[in-house]
């Protein structure tokens, strides 16, 4: 007796594609090399966090320049992050126009 009918390899097939691919990616998200770069204290991680954290404290939208986390903190007009003086204007927003007077 020969079996020739067919129906359902071809579902068997991507389920067991589907399994094979499902464990060689938990294999790798469970990689000690994976959660060194993304884990909780991932070094991808705490580069992202210490760049996001300058950029906003130093209104920077690229993330911060070389040498940049040493600039000296002298006076809020003197620091690069707050004016720009070779525009001699500051870098955070304000009003086009002054306020009307009382």
């Amino acid at each position: 007796m020969e079996l020739k009918n067919e129906k359902g390899q071809t579902v068997v097939e991507y389920i067991l594609l589907l399994a094979v691919s499902a464990s060689l990616v938990m294999t790798f998200y469970r990689s000690s090399t994976f959660k060194k770069l993304f884990g909780d204290q991932g070094v991808v991680g705490q580069v992202y966090k210490r760049e996001s954290e300058w950029g906003y404290r130093h209104a920077y939208l690229s993330g911060s320049k070389e040498g940049a986390h040493s600039l000296p903190y002298t006076s809020a007009r003197e620091h690069p992050s707050y004016y720009n003086s070779s525009e001699g204007r500051t870098r955070f927003f304000g009003p086009s126009d002054p306020y009307p007077a009382k």
